[in-house]
């Protein structure tokens, strides 16, 4: 079946000279719920961009379900959702008339869904420029689900939410996640975030993909080595710092010579690839 999101060795940002992205290669499964982590400023608004065809590559390739993401076809477009850091558009609508705007580009749209989660999270229908930030990205998620995108993609989405409303955010992702088989791609710097949801997590630094794979697995699989020979090297060295290494399959290897095998959290694992 065919790949919702694929990237293959993607470069782009905003001028050649200074490229943001170098060679992003990743891929959201059908079904999954995929983490983006990158600190401030790795670039992870301009990945997501240029994945869905907002803006172009450079170079390599970005396709949304085998379609080239910047020439992708409206019906390929109206498979995917997405939600920006800030909903910076129809601030002189209120959210009703936003709502059905949106709403009359779709045949098929759940309306039982967008007026529950307008209930459920007190949205008054204002005008949509007098709301907080936290308020206007719950109206973008509302746009965003409304039409049931097979790719929903999400930029930093709980960044100006509350702790509760972080909660429930996360909770209806899972739940679109659980009953519709929805591919999520779910970008952040909070690392409980991507825990509490994603199956599988991607870590963006330096304009590549440092790491990427299962959650569970990564965190079962890694561990920071200290005091290991040089002589272990190749694929498996995830970063190196000193007589420290951050070492994937660890099992593979014998680390009889090292000083210590620490276990690492998602956090940790983040912080220390990306330091």
């Amino acid at each position: 079946m065919t790949v919702p999101l694929s990237l293959r060795h993607m470069g782009g940002g905003y001028s050649r000279r200074l490229p943001v992205l170098r060679d992003v290669t990743l891929a959201a499964q059908r079904g999954s719920i995929t983490g983006l982590l990158g600190r401030n400023g790795a670039g992870k608004t301009t990945l997501l961009h240029t994945a869905l065809g907002l803006r172009k590559a450079w170079h390599g390739s970005a396709e949304l379900f085998g379609h080239d993401a910047w020439d992708a076809p409206t019906e390929i477009r109206k498979r995917v959702g997405f939600v920006p850091q800030d909903l910076r558009d129809f601030h002189w609508m209120t959210v009703s008339q936003c709502v059905r705007l949106v709403a009359s580009f779709y045949r098929e749209w759940d309306e039982g869904l967008v007026s529950g989660l307008q209930r459920q999270w007190g949205l008054r229908d204002e005008r949509i420029g007098s709301l907080s930030p936290g308020l206007r990205q719950r109206v973008a998620v509302l746009l965003a689900v409304g039409h049931r995108p097979e790719l929903l993609v999400l930029d930093e989405p709980v960044a100006s939410l509350d702790p509760g409303a972080r909660r429930d955010f996360l909770r209806l992702v899972g739940d679109l996640n659980a009953e519709t088989e929805q591919t999520v791609l779910l970008s952040s710097h909070v690392c409980t975030d991507i825990e509490r949801i994603c199956s599988d997590v991607a870590i963006l630094h330096h304009g590549r993909i440092a790491v990427c794979g299962r959650v569970d697995d990564l965190k079962e699989g890694v561990r920071r080595v200290v005091g290991i020979p040089d002589d272990v090297h190749g694929t498996d060295v995830l970063a190196r710092s000193g007589n420290q290494v951050w070492l994937r399959n660890w099992r593979r290897y014998d680390l009889s010579d090292a000083v210590r095998v620490e276990e690492l959290s998602l956090e940790e694992l983040f912080l220390d690839v990306t330091a």
